[in-house]
């Protein structure tokens, strides 16, 4: 019987365990961990900055307390955004709210950029197998096609203004790479909102855990390649690593890879 407190998770491999631990200690480590991996002038997470998940599973007499290890919905966590932004990101991504789902973030932190409040969104991958190609699924029921709907209107609206405001040539789309064009269409949801945001697509290196389950990343050139050629086509290859402006807020999209050990046979 498992006993650790990876077994916990809902997935217990890969990258999930690893946000846990890159979130795991003390708030002014975890802190300056998150600074470091942004890496990047004016732009800081502080001790008193909020982020999910915040460290791994407690083990209680019943169980599992999970709530640390909870994965980020910034339109249902009181620390992200205020009420009325939370509100208006669900009208425009959901028609029919009741049972219905926002994208889930592997990690989310509050964070000073440029002088000014913003959010830091992190993306992470563990082995190639987990950048997909798929569009999103079309649901069997009415309220389901609706939110479809409005999905796909959402991520259109993305695509249209970035390559209006923004230049390069976007592909953002609900039909192919959808998991790449939802993070992108909230991201630049949130700076037409006024908030700024750092979004970074981190690919933990040498997952020995995953090496059945597809190519790992040996290097951080090797993450960046395999990014970067995931999202041509959907993504403007210049994007990465620059400071886009959304009606007058920063986008900043970047690539980054880091080494967390993590051996689920020796905890």
């Amino acid at each position: 019987m498992e006993t650790a407190w990876w077994s916990a998770l809902d997935k217990k491999r890969g990258s999930r365990p690893r946000c846990v631990l890159l979130v795991d200690g003390l708030r002014s480590d975890v802190a300056a961990r998150l600074t470091r991996l942004v890496d990047r002038p004016g732009v800081t997470v502080t001790e008193n900055d909020f982020w999910m998940p915040h460290g791994k599973p407690v083990r209680t007499d019943d169980g599992w307390n999970k709530k640390s290890a909870d994965e980020a919905r910034l339109d249902r966590h009181d620390g992200f955004l205020a009420p009325e932004t939370r509100q208006v990101l669900r009208d425009w991504w959901l028609e029919i709210k009741r049972r219905a789902n926002t994208p889930n973030w592997d990690l989310a932190a509050t964070c000073e950029i440029e002088e000014r409040k913003g959010l830091l969104l992190v993306e992470a991958k563990a082995h190639s197998s987990e950048l997909s190609e798929a569009g999103k699924r079309a649901p069997t029921l009415e309220n389901g096609s609706k939110n479809h709907e409005r999905i796909g209107s959402a991520i259109e609206q993305a695509r249209t203004s970035l390559g209006r405001r923004v230049d390069g040539s976007w592909g953002l789309s609900r039909g192919h790479h959808y998991q790449l064009a939802n993070r992108f269409a909230w991201s630049w949801k949130l700076t037409r909102l006024g908030v700024s945001v750092v979004l970074v697509y981190l690919g933990f290196l040498n997952a020995q855990d995953m090496e059945k389950d597809g190519a790992l990343f040996r290097s951080e050139d090797d993450w960046s390649s395999a990014m970067r050629d995931h999202a041509r086509g959907v993504v403007d290859e210049s994007c990465w690593e620059h400071r886009l402006i959304v009606k007058g807020t920063p986008f900043i999209p970047l690539l980054r890879a880091m080494e967390v050990p993590f051996v689920p046979e020796m905890e």
